[in-house]
């Protein structure tokens, strides 16, 4: 267990790549409920209760999956969505961890903290965005460039698709 949190971690870190996870079903399955989990944690009081935030969570996961497999299976390589989707739920999970407490720092307040937080929570954002694109750079064998546009690309038709179907409360 360590060690795939460590795993994790080198892949939030951009030092390790996708296919250095072993391909798992078992690995995969929990990697998306660990990540529905910790999604629905985060956006619990944006989409207005648990229950909508894990419906959207899901929508978002399985949009993300859809995609994926459409590109691998375009490349010729759809092999490696079980790393890859492992990769992105794993490293998704992670990062979610790190937001949960700054998402009740980041609060309506005007205080110090909560600029604080809020700011800290963007660059999350935006190191989330270079995972992503780290991830699919490796996956695809795009250049860093490439794997960014695709992870702003896909984040951006997420939160259309998302928003629309859940809207926030």
């Amino acid at each position: 267990m360590l060690a795939l949190l460590n795993y994790f971690f080198d892949l939030c870190l951009l030092r390790a790549r996708p296919q250095d996870i072993p391909a798992s079903s078992v690995l995969l399955a929990l990697t998306l409920a660990a990540n529905l989990v910790v999604g629905m944690l985060v956006m619990a009081d944006a989409y207005g209760g648990a229950l909508r935030a894990l419906f959207a969570g899901l929508v978002d996961n399985l949009l993300l999956l859809g995609l994926l497999w459409g590109l691998l299976y375009w490349k010729g390589r759809p092999a490696r969505l079980n790393q890859a989707a492992t990769a992105l739920f794993g490293s998704g999970t992670l990062l979610g961890l790190i937001f949960v407490p700054l998402s009740s720092l980041a609060g309506p307040g005007q205080s110090g903290t909560a600029a604080l937080a809020g700011l800290f929570s963007l660059l999350l954002l935006a190191w989330s965005q270079f995972v992503m694109g780290h991830i699919l750079r490796h996956t695809l064998e795009v250049p860093l460039t490439r794997g960014l546009l695709l992870a702003v690309a896909f984040s951006i038709l997420s939160v259309f698709l998302v928003r629309g179907l859940f809207p926030l409360a």
